[in-house]
């Protein structure tokens, strides 16, 4: 790339550095009378909105719980009509969580209806009631919504639900991300379909007096507070003021940069995730005196190596700990925070990293969360990732690391790691690696050998310190205490009652909590409750209460003995009350049942779905594959239905910055693997061949349900991150081999200008999967190029591994059909295949001769001359070479016209490497 591009990249590279937040608008509106608005919204406006987000490093996705109002099924089981009504009965509370989680973003529609609401003559006395089911509808959602942290809205009960939901997204809240789009007439596509059937106008069209009157003063609230008011007649006018709207918050939150297309900007989001991952556990942190003691002797540590007093230092997070810490030598390099799980490690070391960086700006600090993200458990990963980091804050650029650049020989782990000490030995730095108990090998490593540490050399250089955390029984902890240089913390619980009542007022975010006296009382007779037991309980008893009585529901709970048999209690109560399984039952013989008695339906499918992904999840793309698995029609899962799931989970299963779904503590991920999957070995540890075993037939069962469900998808990224993974763990190698020879895939690959680290690893270790079990790269191949020669690739429409992606390629120039067969041949090459690969550069460059019918110019001229004398390369650095000539080949493509007629375009020699000018 030429000095222009190479300042883009880094300008944008800069750009992605910072947090990039998703703008969520809720959408409000009556139930019955804007499905027609809301329907042009999604399928027209909103598109438009993600992908102008998708331009800035983030996205656009509108929250609509009222689709669809919830009917009631003519006839249900005893267990779903409870469901139904339960469902029923919390819509208003639902509604305002998810306007709490939207703010500030905020789009209200409203026309001539005031939605439903007690009329004024209606007396609703709470104290009075005694079974919810004697209660009218609206009288169910203000209990409900009044006892589980809105008790406001009792305050005037006599309001619409629809005024609620304004009162506080608007009201109770201060933001200049919201607007109100008034309708000015009644829908005529409506009012006609209507008369056509003979029908009656819903009573959204023909309101009585007491609703114009409500509906009216309502506007003109809005309007006199000042807050933005849009008026349309038709759904062509909604669509062009949202748009209008919405693009300038966009522009203000997100100003426009740069977006290069074809860039790895990989490492980039996983700096967010990391920070995103830091500021979530600063929410759910308490202060006490025992945190600040930890935070010191973090500090002192990681500031300069002292001899400190650490009789009797109480040290701790979100509870009150005793550190027991090992002799002190002289020098020690790394400090070990260790626990068990659920004692508050991870919330101390996050909330540490915030105090450290406000404190000491100046200093280099780099965290590293595992497991905050599917792809942060792999050591190879997590050590280019500290590599990345360190070459940026030392040399304000951002580096990539030549490792797969030389040749095969140079993809171990043990270059690597060179690479990694040489980088913590330039300047001071610290490092933080939080969660190494979860630590994986993928690429090239055993597992076993991430975990034990005998990696890292026994002496560290003097200017890194080593901070890291895990659990006292892991084998990290065995491997690393007998090192001399590491000085240990261990966290033990000591019961303080006044503490772990902070945590779970914390977690439980509802105000008045006199009324959860006995809950209180019972955790007072539970002193080993951790700080992680805490927050499953406060989370639980949010939601539980509305299925169940509460105070019998935790009492249960708080007689599980271990994390994992309170969260098979919770699984359990989370499929029982928002579950249910689809009729008839599934008779393929390939297919297999969903688990355990009573642990089956859609719940433990999208959970075991999550599992079982290699990045996460989008809402939609679970969605899509439980319509996939059959839940469809009346066995559909419905909006509502699904935002009271999320709902009740979202602490646990949380969303990335890039939208995609992911479990945030390990051990729920390990209760889903053992519960529901039914396998022992940690389903990212499991060898490719598990799939054989009869104990991973469910696993096997989802993976191809994957596998067909990313056959369908036309982006690029999603699907070179998750289908190859699939294909993999379920034994399907043929599959495998066609997507990575397929000239689709290699025609993405080709384009990326500057392929990041994890791009190159994820296609060398599927090859290397491929090698081992018998296939040959070379073939597969050369088969590709055949196909490429012979412009066959569009009867690849036909083949069931990535069809839309393959009817890309339906017309291919000669320069692209050099650009495709140039990247296969140094692939290749870079595999060991020499002579394949020097057979196949010298036919590019034939086929560029043949091509070109006017004189070569001098563009071209060198490109054949760089050709050769790559081909006659056998050893060395030369990508380049192949980094030139992707791109020399591309702009070929693209200014055809162009070369034919102009003057020649010359390359100069600036030294070494070659600088294109």
């Amino acid at each position: 790339m030429n000095q222009k591009t190479n300042e883009n990249v880094q300008r944008y590279t800069q750009f992605l550095q910072k947090p990039q937040k998703p703008i969520q608008p809720y959408i409000c509106s009556t139930l019955n009378d804007f499905q027609e608005e809301r329907d042009f919204l999604a399928n027209n406006i909103f598109p438009q909105l993600n992908e102008l987000c998708n331009s800035r490093g983030t996205y656009f996705k509108a929250v609509d719980l009222s689709w669809s109002e919830l009917k009631a099924p003519k006839s249900l089981p005893t267990h779903l009509f409870r469901q139904y009504s339960c469902l029923r009965s919390q819509h208003l509370k639902l509604c305002l969580d998810y306007v709490n989680s939207c703010f500030p973003f905020f789009i209200c529609m409203l026309g001539q209806t005031y939605g439903d609401f007690l009329p004024d003559y209606s007396r609703f006395m709470t104290s009075k009631v005694t079974r919810l089911s004697s209660l009218s509808k609206v009288e169910q959602n203000l209990y409900v919504a009044a006892k589980n942290g809105y008790p406001w809205v009792l305050e005037n009960p006599n309001c619409s639900l629809t005024e609620f939901e304004i009162i506080q997204a608007a009201f109770l809240n201060e933001s200049q991300f919201q607007y109100f789009y008034f309708r000015t007439g009644t829908p005529l596509l409506k009012a006609l379909d209507h008369e056509e059937k003979g029908e009656r106008l819903p009573s959204s069209s023909s309101t009585n007096e007491e609703e114009k009157l409500k509906i009216g003063k309502l506007k003109a609230k809005i309007i006199s507070k000042g807050l933005p008011v849009r008026f349309y007649s038709d759904l062509h006018e909604l669509g062009e003021l949202v748009f209008k709207d919405w693009s300038v918050v966009i522009e203000k939150l997100h100003p426009a940069t740069l977006m290069i297309e074809n860039i790895d900007y990989k490492h980039s989001f996983e700096r967010l995730y990391h920070e995103e991952f830091t500021e979530k556990c600063k929410q759910m942190f308490v202060i006490s005196k025992e945190s600040d003691r930890t935070f010191e002797i973090l500090e002192k540590f990681a500031l300069k190596d002292v001899e400190l007093d650490f009789n009797n230092v109480a040290a701790g997070s979100s509870l009150d700990s005793v550190p027991r810490i090992n002799p002190i030598p002289t020098y020690k390099s790394i400090l070990l925070l260790s626990g068990e799980h659920g004692c508050g490690k991870s919330t101390l070391i996050a909330n540490w990293v915030n105090y450290f960086k406000k404190k000491y700006p100046s200093m280099l600090l780099i965290p590293h969360f595992v497991g905050s993200t599917c792809e942060s458990s792999d050591i190879m990963s997590v050590i280019h990732y500290f590599i990345t980091e360190l070459q940026y804050r030392n040399y304000g650029t951002q580096l990539e690391t030549d490792i797969l650049n030389e040749d095969s020989d140079a993809l171990v782990f043990s270059l690597l790691v060179e690479v990694f000490i040489a980088s913590i030995s330039l300047k001071p730095c610290i490092l933080v690696l939080d969660g190494i108990e979860e630590l994986i090998g993928i690429y090239g490593i055993s597992g076993q050998k991430a975990k034990d540490f005998s990696w890292l050399p026994h002496s560290l250089s003097p200017h890194c310190k080593f901070i890291m955390s895990t659990v006292s029984s892991s084998l990290s902890y065995k491997s690393l205490c007998a090192r001399p240089d590491v000085r240990t913390v261990e966290l033990i619980s000591t019961g303080d009652e006044e503490t772990k009542l902070n945590i779970f007022r914390k977690h439980l975010s509802i105000p008045n909590m006199d009324p959860f006296q006995q809950s209180r009382q019972s955790s007072r007779k539970k002193p080993d409750l951790s700080p992680l037991k805490l927050a499953i309980l406060a989370n639980e008893l949010k939601e539980c209460r509305i299925y169940h009585n509460e105070f019998q529901c935790m009492k249960e709970y708080l007689e599980a003995v271990s994390v994992q048999e309170l969260w098979e209690l919770v699984l359990k109560r989370w499929i029982e009350d928002y579950s249910w399984t689809f009729q008839p039952k599934r008779s393929n013989s390939d297919t297999v049942s969903s688990g355990e008695a009573g642990l089956d339906g859609w719940v433990a499918d999208a959970l075991c779905l999550l599992c079982l992904s290699h990045g996460g999840l989008a809402e939609d793309e679970l969605l899509q594959l439980l319509d996939m698995l059959g839940y469809r029609n009346q066995c559909k899962v419905a909006t509502l239905h699904w935002a009271a799931f999320r709902n009740a989970t979202k602490q646990w299963v949380q969303e990335k910055p890039n939208g995609l779904l992911y479990f945030w503590h390990q051990s729920l991920r390990s209760a889903v693997e053992h519960k529901l999957l039914g396998v022992i070995a940690p389903v990212r540890e499991s060898s490719p061949c598990s799939f054989q075993s009869p104990m991973n037939r469910k696993k096997t069962y989802f993976h191809q349900v994957l596998i067909r469900y990313f056959q369908r998808q036309t982006s690029f990224w999603r699907v070179y991150q998750e289908l190859p993974w699939y294909m993999k763990m379920s034994g399907c190698l043929r599959g495998l081999c066609g997507f990575l020879s397929s000239p689709s895939i290699t025609d993405f690959i080709s384009k990326i200008q500057s392929p990041g680290f994890w791009t190159r690893l994820h296609l060398i270790h599927f090859w290397n999967v491929l090698l081992e079990a018998g296939y040959d790269v070379s073939e597969a191949y050369l088969l590709s190029v055949a196909k490429i020669k012979a412009d066959q690739c569009h009867t690849m429409r036909k083949s069931c591994i990535l069809s839309v992606l393959q009817c890309r390629l339906i017309k291919l120039t000669v320069p692209d059909k050099c650009r495709l067969m140039f990247f296969i041949g140094s692939f290749l090459k870079f595999m060991g295949k020499t002579n394949e690969a020097e057979e196949l550069l010298l036919s590019v460059e034939n086929m560029l001769v043949q091509w070109f019918p006017v004189p070569l110019t001098g563009l071209v001229r060198k490109m054949l001359l760089l050709l050769d004398l790559y081909a006659a390369l056998s050893h060395g650095h030369c990508l380049w070479y192949h980094t030139i000539l992707l791109s020399l080949l591309q702009d070929l493509g693209q200014s055809l016209q162009c070369l034919r007629s102009c003057s020649p375009v010359t390359l100069r020699y600036s030294g070494s490497p070659l600088v294109l000018l």
